[in-house]
């Protein structure tokens, strides 16, 4: 009988997401909870069944009521769940969701979440809503916590700690080649593709290579495709989330576009720039690699100078700065397990 429903992005092969989940599963079991007890909401149910080795049910409304009327808690796990950019209709779908588990009188929690962007007054309005329906809230950063409050979220079970990945301890055995890895990502926004390339062009050393690391098959493979154009890039090949770590480990230097492929370079202790194409990817790696982390608009000359600066970093000290971000991360990732066994009493 399951007793926790899970929601997120999870089933589309996003890197992020997948890692997301796994980290809060394994985090759960620890708590007590079997796989059993455990169904997650999923776009490919069968690739989430086979991939985290729990029960997995399709996004249809028929399915969720049917099974939430069988559990106790609804969770969402990390993530920006609610947020009006990607598109208005998830945030009406994860607030319904949220309401749905309300009245059927199930204990939710919002777990590792960031907040927004919110660009309409409706989706502020309809956020604040679902927020203050939550038993517990979790924020992996001090603005969506501030964002919240703005919109007049009840603070009163809400807590900041951080992205459930940096609980994570499983990671592969580094074993550098020598290439760049490169992550980038389709964006709504104009922005020039070739502005990497030919920032790449210049920065690469002799017998460097440019390893193409999509983390989410066919769209990051399209954003990526530009780059292909540089004889030295090769395709890493990506089917499973802990591929990415793999490919990330092998690196000497990525240059990313995706949060959760800077974080795992952060906790490994590899040398990164970032491509601000949220605020999240600032609002969390900010308080460590600020001058790595460029906006959208930076230009070619502007990323090969943010390459080459952090190549010339001692390693070591940048290792040391970056475990001790990373270890403060952990502490407060595993901060969210605490605070949902102690609000939801499991």
């Amino acid at each position: 009988m399951p007793q926790m429903i899970l929601f997120g992005y999870f089933g589309a092969g996003n890197f992020g997401d997948e890692w997301t989940l796994a980290t809060f599963l394994k985090g759960i079991k620890r708590l007590g909870l079997k796989s059993e007890q455990i169904v997650a909401l999923s776009r490919n149910s069968e690739a989430t069944k086979a991939e985290h080795n729990i029960a997995a049910i399709p996004r249809s409304w028929r399915a969720i009521l049917s099974i939430m009327s069988k559990c106790q808690i609804v969770i969402g796990c990390g993530g920006s769940l609610l947020q009006d950019v990607t598109s208005f209709r998830s945030l009406v779908f994860y607030s319904l969701l949220v309401f749905a588990a309300k009245f059927a009188g199930k204990k939710i929690a919002l777990l590792g979440q960031g907040l927004g962007p919110l660009k309409r007054g409706a989706s502020k309005a309809l956020a604040r809503r679902t927020l203050n329906a939550c038993d517990l809230l979790t924020f992996r950063e001090r603005e969506s916590f501030r964002l919240a409050k703005e919109i007049g979220c009840l603070l009163k079970n809400c807590f900041v700690t951080a992205d459930l990945t940096f609980a994570w301890d499983e990671f592969p055995q580094r074993q550098p080649t020598k290439s760049i890895a490169v992550n980038l990502r389709p964006v709504r926004e104009h922005w020039n593709c070739e502005n990497v390339a030919g920032a790449l062009k210049r920065t690469l050393r002799e017998g460097e290579k440019v390893l193409l690391l999509p983390l989410q098959p066919k769209l990051d493979e399209t954003a990526l495709q530009p780059l292909t154009k540089i004889p030295s890039s090769k395709w890493y090949r990506y089917e499973i989330w802990h591929d990415g770590l793999v490919g990330i480990a092998n690196c000497n230097l990525l240059l990313a576009m995706r949060l959760h492929a800077l974080i795992a370079a952060c906790i490994l202790g590899i040398p990164f720039v970032g491509l601000n194409y949220d605020p999240k990817v600032a609002n969390i790696l900010g308080e460590v690699a600020r001058r790595q982390i460029l906006p959208l608009s930076a230009n070619e000359s502007e990323i090969a100078s943010a390459i080459e600066q952090i190549r010339n970093e001692n390693l070591k000290a940048l290792a040391e700065r970056f475990e001790e971000f990373a270890s403060n991360q952990k502490f407060s990732a595993v901060r969210n397990f605490e605070l949902l066994a102690e609000k939801l009493s499991l």
